[in-house]
């Protein structure tokens, strides 16, 4: 009898411990493994990336997430946000500690193969407090194929002077020379202290931030093909800062890295000297011909040096400023490119969409001096046309309207000059996006031209459509 009442109580004791140590009948983690590419060269790297979370609704101090790799890699480093990594030949068994409730484990493993063919990750999350393991298997090839491609990055600048706080725009292109495809292509582009990302087109894609790096995963370039990407920055500091853009492939022998790198400096400068003021000096009104509603405002240089060149930034605007040519800390502006001499004054259209009278007034206005703008166009643009121009007609006003057959979205640019020859031609910011298959254009002088065309001897027209 004392002996069953011992063996009851030993039996009473052990379903105590049990209690006492609870297990995950359930949800026990979440847990996801990827690998950095799918097929590799050997000796080349290859990372696994690991996230763990802690389901159960309790610490668990005994959580293990083991890698068993073949004796073909070779282990180059660990990553843990919590515990501690330990190499066991070619495997390596991650110890979280202490692991909280909710808690995401975050965990990486990089390794080399050493011999073509194919590798097995088994990561498995074990801890005696939980009944359901999790476990997975990645399988990465290795190959002794070399892919060769000439890789190349070139970077485009912006043509115009930079003041402080414009938001310039700046292109790399990504182009790949053959002969073979190359696959996983990587784009950095570097940039300087004191510039304030704003904008990646197109489609903003998604891209990795390290210090002033932006990591740009460009997937898989054909030979002979090309990806372009545009940068909108805003420059907060004047002086001359360093851009560049680098081009690399994981597992592709690059024929020719020299031009795996392009970099350009941009002189970023303050408004130069002098005293402008800008003044409405109409009412607004509608323009049926164009739909937008027009404000005519007068610039004058009251000061006693001339002025290179002007601009108006126009602030605390309900409109979009139609025929703006750039922005400045978030404020719209336009150009006035020619000289304006001591005393002088010209007159300048602001156009706004969408169309309809709105509150307006002088002190939305601020004029600056300005170095010239370079409105040259580009070689090809001065000597040939694209696009066929099919009506000109001088209206009533003297203004010009000039009509052109167009693709609805794309964007076009109108040239002018004063000889048929073209040999001074200029551009006539800003560029058009057509609305329709057709597009009228309207010459009306300032900010647009530099004069109006009632005071110009003569003017000839040229069409071309923007890559």
């Amino acid at each position: 009898m004392k002996l069953f009442l011992h063996l009851r109580m030993l039996v009473l004791f052990a379903v105590g411990l049990m209690a006492a140590c609870p297990r995950a009948e359930a949800q026990g983690f979440g847990f996801s493994v990827t690998g950095s590419a799918n097929s590799i060269l050997v000796s080349n790297s290859l990372t696994y990336t690991i996230n763990v979370t802690n389901l159960t609704g309790f610490t668990l101090t005994d959580a293990l997430v083991t890698n068993l790799l073949p004796a073909s890699v070779q282990t180059l480093s660990t990553t843990n946000s919590q515990g501690i990594a330990t190499a066991i030949g070619s495997s390596v068994v991650f110890d979280l500690e202490q692991f909280l409730p909710d808690q995401i484990a975050l965990l990486s493993l990089t390794v080399q193969p050493t011999a073509a063919g194919f590798i097995t990750n088994t990561v498995t999350v074990t801890s005696i407090s939980v009944t359901n393991t999790a476990s997975t298997n990645l399988v990465v090839q290795v190959t002794n194929i070399v892919i060769q491609a000439d890789l190349g990055v070139t970077m485009t600048g912006t043509a115009q002077p930079v003041i402080t706080n414009d938001w310039m725009t700046y292109g790399a292109t990504v182009t790949n020379a053959g002969p073979d495809a190359a696959n996983g292509v990587m784009l950095t582009n570097t940039l300087p202290p004191g510039v304030v990302l704003l904008d990646v087109s197109p489609g903003n894609p998604s891209y990795l931030v390290v210090n002033s790096n932006l990591i740009f995963s460009l997937g898989t370039i054909a030979s002979g093909g090309a990806t372009n990407l545009q940068f909108t920055v805003e420059p907060t500091d004047a002086g001359v800062l360093p851009f560049s853009v680098s081009v690399g492939a994981a597992g592709v022998l690059d024929v020719n890295a020299s031009n795996n790198i392009a970099s350009t400096n941009i002189p970023i400068i303050t408004y130069p000297a002098g005293t402008l003021a800008a003044l409405t000096n109409s009412t607004q009104t509608n323009d049926l011909q164009n739909g937008l509603t027009e404000q005519s405002i007068l610039l004058s240089n009251p000061g006693t040096n001339a002025v290179a060149a002007a601009r108006v930034v126009v602030t605390g605007l309900t409109r979009q400023l139609f025929n703006a040519v750039g922005t400045n800390g978030g404020n719209p502006f336009v150009t006035c490119g020619t000289t304006l001499a001591a005393g002088q004054s010209v007159n300048l259209l602001l156009q706004f969409n969408p169309r309809g009278i709105f509150p307006f007034t002088n002190g939305q206005l601020h004029a600056f001096a300005v170095p010239l703008p370079n409105w040259a166009p580009p070689q090809a643009a001065s000597t040939s046309t694209n696009v066929n121009i099919s009506r000109i007609v001088k209206m009533a006003n003297g203004n010009m309207l000039i009509e052109f057959p167009s693709t609805l979205g794309r964007a076009y640019t109108v040239t002018y000059s004063d000889n048929a020859l073209f040999s001074n031609a200029l551009i006539a910011p800003p560029a058009i996006v057509a609305p329709a298959n057709r597009v009228q254009w309207i010459d009306y002088g300032p900010p647009t031209t530099v004069k109006a065309p009632t005071n110009a001897s003569a003017r000839f027209y040229k069409v071309f459509l923007n890559q």
